[in-house]
């Protein structure tokens, strides 16, 4: 912003000229393909490429019905317990319902944006019983240069799921008559670190929870290889109710019911799996850097995996509250909790087993519905069922989608100059000033 321009200037322009004067009616993600042109067979097809689609999708919907809203209040003091007041930049309505509009343009105050915004937001939703984080949309307008921002963009656009947009300011001539919102859209590069971080077996945790047939209601019977109609039906019920479980809590990955087959001994006949991402197995070492100087060698430890073996015991939490609302009182379970990217490996795991029940939650859900629409699409529905909920739900579907995602395969050679997850957490660890 030119240094003649004040941020109070900027805000009472946008004001004054609305969102429809300021913003590009056909933007360049009016060009950008959609979920929906993906090629399913593509050889070269990459997860993040979806993601980043699926990602375009909700901006380039948001962004042109934003753009007709209407500005109701300006300078907006939002009273709290304290004296000063939170100040709303500007508020408005368009045809979704509400949305907030915060201006941040010196760039020392960038890295308070989304705090500050969804503040504001949260405020607004407040006065409404009941109101969920998708109720209320958000409106940024800022220079995102700092990673950690750009970062916490894709967050909250899809891993919390909100309702977000951000336009940065720009002045062709240095005047505030030349002022225009250009929609923003994060790069290539941030997609495929974002979809490659989050969506890969070493990111999942897993919980596996086994307990005995039900005689009548759940057992091990089979008819040439196929477990009985009502069996089916009770398991897909359970796995069913924790893949609500699952979205309620905003986890994204996948949950399913294993039992063996027939000729293999187990004691416990049944398991419900359930795998998410879990946000605490990568570490961005840049960002942690400063929190890391200020803790010693233990505190740097916890840090680092107290967190991610708590989401691994949320997990088990909500497994168990699965089978307790689902079975009958005093059944006998045990709890698991192998590694997904071994587990997933083995025959005896995933392959000798009847695989019942798949539901996909979360992004992986977005990820993976897509896939199955784009499908239908590209031939007709052809040797495919008429009820895609049938393929949604398929787990040799499901299987075939992450394989392709780059799920499975062959462990690649190591690479001496990579490290693996508890190779970083130790160089993190040793990598203190005089070791």
């Amino acid at each position: 912003m030119p240094a003649q321009i004040s941020e109070h200037k900027v805000h009472q322009y946008i004001h004054r000229k609305g969102l429809e004067a300021l913003t590009e009616d056909e933007p360049e993600i009016a060009k950008a393909p959609s979920h929906a042109d993906f090629d399913p067979d593509d050889a070269d097809f990459e997860l993040w490429r979806l993601i980043k689609a699926l990602a375009e999708d909700k901006i380039r919907a948001i962004h042109q019905a934003m753009r007709y809203g209407e500005f109701i209040g300006s300078k907006v003091k939002l009273p709290t317990d304290t004296t000063r007041p939170m100040e709303l930049d500007l508020l408005g309505t368009y045809d979704d319902g509400l949305f907030i509009l915060e201006l941040k343009i010196n760039k020392s105050a960038e890295r308070n944006a989304f705090s500050e915004l969804f503040a504001y937001s949260n405020y607004i939703a407040e006065m409404f019983a009941l109101s969920g984080h998708k109720d209320i949309t958000n409106v940024l307008v800022a220079n995102l240069d700092a990673k950690i921002t750009k970062n916490a963009f894709l967050y909250d656009l899809l891993i919390s799921d909100r309702n977000i947009i951000v336009y940065l300011p720009e002045f062709s001539d240095g005047s505030l008559s030349s002022l225009r919102l250009k929609l923003y859209l994060p790069s290539d590069e941030d997609f495929e670190q974002f979809t490659n971080q989050l969506i890969s077996h070493e990111a999942m945790e897993c919980v596996v929870v086994s307990f005995k047939d039900i005689p009548g209601w759940i057992d091990s019977e089979e008819v040439d290889g196929a477990l009985k109609d009502y069996t089916v039906e009770h398991l897909g019920a359970i796995s069913g109710f924790a893949a609500q479980l699952m979205e309620a809590e905003g986890l994204h990955g996948f949950c399913f019911v294993r039992k063996p087959w027939l000729e293999l001994p187990r004691y416990y006949r049944n398991s419900l799996i359930v795998c998410a991402v879990n946000p605490f197995h990568t570490v961005e070492v840049e960002h942690a850097t400063a929190i890391r100087e200020q803790l010693d060698d233990n505190g740097i430890r916890d840090l680092l995996e107290v967190p991610r073996s708590a989401f691994r015991g949320r997990l088990i939490r909500l497994a168990r509250r699965a089978l307790n609302d689902t079975l009958i009182e005093g059944y006998s379970s045990e709890f698991d909790s192998p590694l997904w990217s071994e587990m997933v490996k083995s025959l005896v795991e995933v392959v000798f087993t009847h695989n019942i029940g798949f539901h996909p939650t979360g992004l992986l859900r977005e990820a993976y519905v897509s896939h199955i629409n784009a499908k239908y699409a590209s031939d007709g529905g052809e040797d495919l069922s008429i009820l895609k909920i049938d393929e949604v739900t398929n787990w040799l579907s499901a299987w075939t989608f992450m394989e392709g995602c780059g799920f499975t395969g062959e462990e690649d050679e190591e690479d001496p100059d990579e490290t693996d997850e508890d190779d970083e957490t130790e160089n993190f660890l040793d990598d203190e000033p005089g070791n």
